[in-house]
């Protein structure tokens, strides 16, 4: 779903007008004694912008291709490694933390998955 609003542009203040899925990953264990993998999507408010060109060549350099970047309150992310936006999962390579209460996670697009 694309924003109905832009982003202010500054980089000190983002408008968090999209949202994403930061997916929560547990084990439980079954009556069986099974060990069952649990994803629970949890639904927050974000900001998405494009990689710079310096941040895609290095991860490049580290055989990773980025494809965005998710702005979201650093309070609602758990230390979580699959993100859904528009219907399509990737995985957090990398954290930011920024100093205006927001964490930057930077994302690439993960195969064969969708």
């Amino acid at each position: 779903m694309p924003s109905l609003k832009q982003s202010i542009g500054s980089k000190t203040h983002v408008s968090k007008d999209d949202v994403c899925f930061l997916m929560s990953t547990t084990i439980i264990v079954d009556e069986l004694m099974q060990q069952i993998e649990v994803t629970t999507p949890e639904m927050v408010y974000c900001a998405v912008t494009t990689v710079g060109q310096r941040e895609f060549g290095m991860a490049m350099q580290h055989g990773l291709k980025a494809q965005l970047t998710i702005i979201i309150n650093h309070d609602e992310y758990d230390g979580q490694k699959q993100v859904e936006y528009n219907r399509k999962m990737y995985s957090v390579y990398r954290t930011f933390v920024r100093d205006d209460g927001d964490i930057e996670l930077y994302c690439e697009a993960r195969l064969g998955v969708n």
